[in-house]
């Protein structure tokens, strides 16, 4: 693990590289979660892009071992931005893939359309580009206050998969970091995510862009992703069938190997 302080928040994150030595090592995957995840949720992709691309897998703040929001104004995409920015810059990385999912994908196309020429591709798991379509999200206020997050985490399990989806294991590790997830960071960006829209900003990612999407996301209907492909100067879209919104986990060995398939394709 390594770690950096950025705006007084220390950001914990890990940074491994294990291409072969006659292997162009100067491409980064760098892996952004979304929120009550940690940089674990990514750990069955590796297999499949490891030895290819350095990895670097951020916690971000409130979440895993990252301390929580403390921001003294309020928190927006470009505090994001700054942690992928510097996060490269200390590890020396000029040329960025970005993969995220759900939130964390809707930051990678925002930190996208600020970094010209640095972010070489874009792979994203169950993003939306605009907050105000987003279902269920605006009800966790009221639920986290009255309840508590384990009730939210319970409910967002059912959300994420359906039954017999994953193993008990998956699912247990899923409850677990929700559960130890900060949630007045959750909240906090729960209202940045549903007050958002990059419409406005997608025609500047000129860098090609993966959108998964799962055909059964409580939060995101199907017109949101078809929409964003369009927007974006070079996106595509993939379908994945029978799934709810955690599709980056439970979905991992899929989702993985499309996104192979698409940077081999891309040249990136």
């Amino acid at each position: 693990m390594a770690n950096l302080t950025i705006n007084e928040h220390r950001v914990e994150y890990s940074s491994f590289d294990i291409t072969p030595a006659w292997k162009d090592g100067s491409t980064c995957i760098m892996f952004i979660h979304g929120i009550g995840a940690d940089r674990n949720i990514w750990d069955d992709w590796l297999p499949f892009l490891t030895g290819h691309y350095s990895i670097i897998a951020i916690d971000l703040p409130g979440h895993g071992k990252s301390e929580p929001l403390n921001l003294k104004h309020g928190l927006t995409f470009d505090f994001y931005h700054e942690i992928i920015t510097s996060v490269a810059a200390k590890e020396n990385k000029t040329n960025l893939i970005l993969i995220g999912e759900s939130m964390g994908g809707t930051i990678a196309l925002y930190a996208a359309s600020k970094m010209h020429g640095q972010v070489k591709a874009v792979a994203t798991c169950s993003t939306a580009h605009r907050g105000g379509s987003l279902q269920h999200v605006n009800a966790w206020h009221s639920q986290i206050e009255s309840h508590g997050i384990e009730s939210w985490s319970l409910d967002m399990l059912e959300k994420r998969f359906f039954p017999n989806s994953t193993s008990d294991a998956i699912r247990n590790w899923f409850h677990k970091t929700q559960c130890n997830s900060d949630s007045n960071s959750i909240l906090q960006m729960a209202s940045l995510l549903v007050t958002s829209d990059l419409t406005t900003e997608l025609d500047k990612i000129l860098a090609p862009v993966l959108l998964m999407q799962p055909d059964s996301s409580p939060f995101i209907p199907l017109d949101i992703p078809i929409e964003l492909k369009d927007l974006l100067p070079e996106g595509q879209l993939k379908l994945i069938p029978k799934a709810r919104h955690g599709i980056a986990c439970s979905h991992s060995e899929d989702c993985a190997m499309e996104t192979q398939r698409f940077l081999n394709s891309a040249q990136v």
